[in-house]
């Protein structure tokens, strides 16, 4: 494998190589062509989320240190997964106070974040302390890309849930059928993408992974860096299928990703969350560029801490002017159909 600076030295002679180096115009003098990223893999304590706040805190600082733009953290990460506790669905209502929280860490430490996953309570009309835990709530499991400012500049509701999510939360397109049976305005698609200071965002959620049309959404709407706050374990697999393949879902999860990079010609940027191995953690957040792959010093186990990568972003241009997949992407008579109002 070779180390981040034998890469870094690598991509820059093939960069160099290019001619003529004008035809790579993906991005605009405002973005970055090359940023530092903080995967924060955490272990979450069940139910604490005190304690997990302030251990993503502490780990955020770590991150601005070192130089981090962004720092990034899991999905579930202030709670854990334990839907059935009745301490979980409570938990909701402190959503804005955490977030107000991160926002409050971004502006001090000048370092854009996206919170991982905040589980909050969207009920209408919202439940009573008397009703406590008893009254089906509707839960979104949603993320935040926070500034450097501590500006909110977008929030992602994750999509497609996971077979075990679905009785306790509602997707995005549900609650968007909700809200429109209310007569509220809502999004015509539930993936946005968003312009922040490291060039366009789109955000995804763990399970979202298996579905590409998710991304040719995101990169349709002009997403350059694609971020995945994930909760993800071998243990989602059956005992009958891991009796074929004990590690198949961490086979699933980096071959996916370095899939979607290359199809897509996007950076991807993914933080699992981790914990015993014996519960089937098995952590593996990484970034993956096309060309590259996975990017030297990404997580390769269930370690937790903190790792900065360094993201560059001429690899994306280089692989786009190789591959050509945005550009075919945005033609009118698209054979595929489904590029009406592509901001590529």
């Amino acid at each position: 494998m070779l180390s981040p600076q034998q890469y870094c030295k690598r991509i820059s002679r093939f960069a160099a190589s290019l001619s003529p180096p004008h035809l790579i115009a993906m991005s605009s003098p405002s973005e970055p062509r090359a940023f530092k990223v903080a995967l924060v893999q955490t272990s979450p304590k069940v139910l604490d989320a005190e304690h997990n706040f302030n251990h993503a805190s502490k780990q955020i600082r770590r991150a601005s240190a070192q130089g981090a733009s962004l720092a990034v953290l899991p999905e579930y990460h202030l709670m854990g997964w334990v839907p059935d506790d009745p301490s979980f669905a409570l938990s909701a209502d402190d959503a804005q106070r955490f977030l107000r929280r991160y926002q409050d860490l971004a502006a001090e430490l000048h370092i854009n974040i996206c919170a991982g996953t905040i589980v909050s309570d969207a009920s209408t009309p919202k439940p009573t302390l008397l009703d406590g835990a008893k009254t089906k709530r509707t839960l979104l499991n949603t993320s935040y890309f926070i500034d450097h400012d501590g500006q909110i500049v977008g929030a992602y509701t994750k999509t497609n849930l996971w077979i075990p999510e679905r009785q306790h939360l509602t997707s995005s397109v549900d609650y968007a059928h909700q809200a429109k049976s209310r007569t509220e305005t809502v999004a015509a698609s539930p993936h946005q993408v968003f312009n922040t200071p490291l060039g366009p965002v789109g955000i995804l959620v763990c399970w979202d992974l298996a579905f590409p049309e998710a991304f040719r959404q995101l990169v349709l709407a002009g997403a350059k860096i694609i971020i995945i706050p994930s909760y993800w374990t071998l243990s989602d697999m059956s005992r009958e299928g891991l009796a074929y393949n004990e590690t198949c879902e961490r086979m699933f999860v980096q071959s996916s990703l370095t899939t979607r990079a290359f199809e897509n010609t996007a950076a991807i940027i993914y933080c699992n969350a981790t914990g015993p191995r014996e519960d089937g953690f098995f952590g593996c957040s990484q970034v993956t560029l096309p060309i590259v792959g996975t990017v030297p010093g990404s997580f390769t186990d269930g370690e937790e801490d903190m790792r900065v990568i360094n993201v560059d972003m001429r690899v994306v241009e280089i692989a786009e002017q190789n591959y050509q997949i945005r550009k075919d992407l945005k033609k009118d008579n698209w054979h595929y159909g489904y590029n009406k109002g592509a901001k590529l």
